[in-house]
């Protein structure tokens, strides 16, 4: 474990050398232990495969502190890959050193969230990529009022801005529904997660109209 490791158990989930701990690789294998030091295993190793179907999930740029709240939850809800996307009407805007700085912030958040919600694998939170650069992808949907039913149809999620996707950035893109309310971009992504993960996981078979 690294020295983050120890400090993410001791000071946020307060563990103390003796309590019991669940230890994973974050490649499918855990096990239990008892916390130290040392860290002593008394448990045989378990191994759980990755889904069959993987889910990412895009969200457009948001103001401070919101991404790192929606690289936590989806983390927690088991999305195997997270990115946030440049859309024209993006508030914000990113410089290259920012979206540098980032992206190391999220994978660090992503890891203690899977530690806390004892996830045996971690999303990867890929880097932050303008909308326009995906045109043409396969499996890409874009969350929009007025679009289908949500399913699993399409590998990839990408939630809009504040204000919205363009008509530009709409056109030629299949579209899904995420009910008749008007979310925030980062309730928006954080229910996407929510209903596609339950779906995946079989949790409720289909979502209503």
């Amino acid at each position: 474990m690294s020295d983050d490791d120890i400090h993410h158990f001791g000071k946020v989930l307060r563990l103390r050398s003796g309590d019991g701990i669940t230890v994973s690789d974050a490649k499918g294998r855990w096990r239990e232990c008892v916390f130290g030091p040392p860290l002593e295993p008394t448990g045989e190793i378990f191994f759980e495969p990755k889904p069959e179907i993987e889910i990412t999930i895009g969200f457009a740029l948001i103001k401070k502190g919101k991404p790192e709240m929606v690289v936590q939850k989806l983390t927690e809800l088991g999305v195997n890959k997270i990115f946030p996307v440049v859309a024209q009407r993006s508030v914000v805007q990113w410089g290259e050193n920012k979206i540098i700085e980032s992206e190391k912030r999220f994978n660090r958040i992503a890891r203690e969230a899977a530690m806390q919600s004892r996830q045996v694998y971690i999303p990867e939170v890929l880097r932050t990529t303008p909308l326009a650069a995906l045109k043409g992808r396969e499996g890409i949907a874009l969350a929009h009022p007025g679009g289908k039913k949500l399913s699993l149809t399409h590998s990839c999620l990408i939630i809009g801005p504040e204000g919205g996707w363009t008509p530009e950035e709409v056109d030629g893109r299949e579209c899904f529904s995420l009910g008749g309310s008007v979310l925030r971009s980062e309730t928006a992504a954080i229910s996407a997660g929510v209903l596609l993960t339950s779906l995946r996981d079989g949790r409720v078979s289909e979502i209503s109209e």
